[in-house]
C-alpha cells in the first residue's frame, strides 16, 4: 500500500497512550518560532489530548495565555516569552479553547478558576463596539483572518495595521462565538448573565448577511463572500437555515481556498451541519490545497502552508495543520465525550464504505478506548462503568 492508505483503503489509525506516542508539543514551530500560539492552541491542543491522552500541556497553554492578560486584559498572542504579538483573532478563541478542555477533563475546578479572564476578555473587546454590538477598528491587536495571506480567498477588507476603517465578519463572528462560549461557561457555573446574543446575532445578520443569494459579505458594505466570511456564521450558528445550502455549496466549490490553520474551522462547520461525506472527501483530497499534497511533496509531519513554496519560510513542522486528527476520530469514527471527562462517550461512526479496515487505540480520562473495524465487523473495548451512547 501506499503512505495515503490511512485515508483511503486500509484506514489504519493508530493513536496510542500517553508515554508511548508523546502527540505534539503545544508551540507552534520547534524552531523557528519556539512559542505558544494562541490560535494555534485551538487545533494543537484539539488534536494534542487526543494523540497523547495527555490533557497537562493544553492546561498550562490556557492557563499561561490568561496569566498574559497582566499585559493585556485581550491576551497575548504568543506566550510565555517577550514577542509581544496580539491577534484579535487568536483571543477571541480562548473561552473556546477552555470549553474543549473542559469537556475532555471535566475539571469544573480549572473552569472556574479560568473565568474571570474570560470575563476580563470580553470587556476588552467591548471597548470596540461602535455602539450597535458589532466590534470596530480594534487597532491594539492585529485582524488576522488566515495566514499567509496569500491564502484569504481575497477577503475584501484592509486587515494592514493600523486596520482599516469599518466592520468586518471574521473578527465579529469569533466575537459572538466567544460570547457563546463564555455564556456556555457561565451556565456551568451556575453564574446568571444578560442573554444578549440575540440582538447581537441580529444586528450581524442585518450587517453582513447578503439575503440576495444566502451568503455573508467581507465586511459592511462589501459585495465580495469569501470562504472565511461564511464558514464561521455556519459553525456559530449565526447562518440562517435557509442559507446552510448555499454555504455548504460555497465550500464544496472553493474547497480549501484557505490556510491550514482556518481549515479546521472549515471542517468543523461541516461536521456541525452533518456534511461528513464532503469532510472526509477534502481531508483525503490531492489536491494543491491539501495534505494529500504535503505528502506529494515528501511531509513527514504536516506544514505550515498546503505546499513548500506558499510561502517564503514555510515550516514544515507545523501542528496547525493537525485538524484532521480530531476531524477523524470525533466525525468520522464517531468517538466524542457526551458528558464532561468522557465519563460517558457518544459513539456514531459515519465510516466511508471503501474503508477496508482501521484500528484506534486512544486514551481518555475515563480509561482506554480500542476500536477496529473490519471490513463492516466491529471489535469494540470500552472503558468499564462508562455508558456508551450509540447514534
Amino acid at each position: 500500500m501506499d503512505k495515503r492508505s490511512d485515508l483511503t483503503c486500509a484506514a489504519t489509525v493508530r493513536i496510542k497512550s500517553a508515554g508511548r506516542y508523546p502527540g505534539i508539543a503545544i508551540d507552534s514551530c520547534p524552531t523557528r518560532e519556539k512559542g505558544q500560539y494562541l490560535g494555534d492552541n485551538t487545533v494543537i491542543g484539539h488534536a494534542h489530548m487526543l494523540l497523547s491522552g495527555d490533557l497537562r500541556l493544553y492546561k498550562k497553554a490556557i492557563e499561561q495565555f490568561a496569566l498574559s492578560s497582566s499585559t493585556c486584559p485581550g491576551l497575548m498572542s504568543v506566550v510565555p516569552g517577550n514577542f509581544m504579538q496580539e491577534i484579535a483573532d487568536f483571543s477571541l478563541q480562548w473561552p473556546l479553547q477552555l470549553l474543549e478542555y473542559y469537556c475532555f477533563s471535566g475539571d469544573l475546578t480549572f473552569l472556574r478558576d479560568m473565568y474571570p479572564y474570560a470575563e476580563q476578555l470580553l470587556r476588552h473587546f467591548q471597548a470596540y463596539d461602535r455602539g450597535d454590538g458589532l466590534l470596530h477598528e480594534i487597532t491594539d491587536k492585529w485582524n488576522l483572518v488566515d495566514w499567509p495571506m496569500e491564502l484569504r480567498d481575497e477577503y475584501d477588507f484592509e486587515l494592514s495595521k493600523p486596520i482599516g476603517p469599518g466592520c468586518h465578519t471574521v473578527v465579529n463572528a469569533f466575537y459572538l462565538g466567544c460570547i457563546q462560549a463564555v455564556n456556555e461557561i457561565r451556565d456551568l457555573l451556575g453564574i446568571s448573565y444578560e442573554e444578549d446574543l440575540p440582538r447581537l446575532r441580529k444586528r450581524f445578520l442585518e450587517v453582513f448577511y447578503d439575503p440576495t443569494c444566502l451568503l455573508f459579505t467581507d465586511a459592511e458594505g462589501s459585495r465580495h463572500h469569501s470562504l472565511h466570511a461564511n464558514v464561521l456564521p455556519l459553525l456559530f450558528d449565526l447562518a440562517p437555515k435557509e442559507s446552510v445550502p448555499s454555504i455548504v455549496d460555497q465550500i464544496r466549490e472553493k474547497r480549501f481556498s484557505c490556510g491550514v490553520y482556518f481549515s479546521y474551522f472549515v471542517l468543523k462547520a461541516l461536521a456541525r451541519v452533518g456534511e461528513h461525506t464532503l469532510i472526509y472527501e477534502l481531508m483525503s483530497s490531492e489536491e494543491g490545497h491539501s495534505w494529500g499534497n504535503m505528502l506529494k511533496e515528501g511531509a513527514t509531519t504536516c506544514f505550515e502552508a498546503w505546499g513548500k513554496e506558499q510561502k517564503w519560510n514555510t515550516s514544515l513542522c507545523h501542528p496547525w495543520a493537525s485538524a484532521p486528527v480530531p476531524l477523524l476520530i470525533e466525525e468520522i469514527i464517531g468517538l466524542k465525550p457526551s458528558k464532561p471527562g468522557w465519563k460517558e462517550i457518544s459513539f456514531s461512526p459515519k465510516i466511508p464504505a471503501h474503508w477496508e479496515h482501521f484500528t484506534l487505540e486512544v486514551r481518555v480520562p475515563s480509561g482506554m478506548i480500542r476500536l477496529a473495524n473490519n471490513h463492516g465487523q466491529w471489535t469494540e473495548d470500552f472503558p468499564q462503568q462508562v455508558r456508551v451512547i450509540r447514534h
